[in-house]
């Protein structure tokens, strides 16, 4: 994440960035991150690569509810300072620790989401299911990815990871635990067609994220969950 220069007074708020409020909830942020994304990314004709990194930042810090609430106490205190409603996103630099997570974060994120739109491409052509089905059952896996990363990381971490690793191994912790989870909530419908969706797409995505790391890294990890199998003896 780029840090504001110090006195920089020229920058609008995080939530300014995003055209939201900042009582704005998680699904608004992501549909006005992914609406200003897909109009700057530097791939398209009317990109912008200063406005994309501005807006990277501001969902990496928004989008976490631990950098939210760092980030809200200081507009607070800004606000408190200067006896107005609006404060600036200059006075709000996160320490290099804090940075450094924010950046797995996003790597966790993406990496996610690509193994994502691998999975639902490959499973609707094998099981002749519409992608949008598969796609739909996928939102709250990705989502997931950038949830508590701090505490993933250093799950990662001790399972062996180097940083090189680090943001893959830490999408691999968080789709373990998703799976986990999912599994535990599933047990008494295991056969309803969207858990056997859902199911398949957590294998899938395990086994297009793993191909970047090592087999031991994997198996130190937990290895890939066969959700599918633990909750019907199928395979997918």
């Amino acid at each position: 994440m780029t840090e504001p220069l110090p006195g920089d007074n020229s920058r609008s708020s995080l939530y300014e960035t995003l055209g939201v409020s900042p009582d704005a909830d998680y699904d608004s942020l992501r549909r006005a991150y992914r609406k200003l994304a897909f109009l700057f990314h530097p791939d398209r004709n009317s990109g912008n690569r200063s406005k994309m990194q501005e807006l990277n930042e501001a969902w990496s810090v928004l989008s976490d509810p631990a950098l939210r609430e760092s980030y809200d106490q200081k507009l607070k205190q800004k606000s408190a300072k200067s006896k107005t409603s609006t404060a600036d996103s200059s006075d709000y630099r996160p320490s290099r620790k804090m940075s450094w997570f924010a950046g797995l974060r996003l790597q966790a994120l993406r990496h996610g989401r690509e193994a994502s739109t691998s999975a639902t491409l490959a499973l609707a052509i094998r099981h002749g299911i519409q992608r949008s089905i598969y796609q739909e059952l996928a939102k709250p896996i990705t989502d997931n990815f950038g949830l508590e990363t701090e505490r993933r990381v250093k799950l990662a971490r001790q399972a062996g990871a180097t940083p090189l690793d680090l943001g893959l191994a830490t999408a691999l912790v968080s789709l373990r635990e998703y799976s986990q989870q999912f599994i535990r909530r599933s047990q008494e419908n295991s056969f309803d067609p969207p858990i056997v969706n859902t199911a398949q797409l957590l294998d899938r995505i395990w086994d297009n994220l793993a191909h970047g790391i090592s087999r031991e890294l994997e198996i130190e990890l937990g290895g890939n969950p066969r959700t599918l199998r633990t909750l019907t003896g199928r395979r997918v």
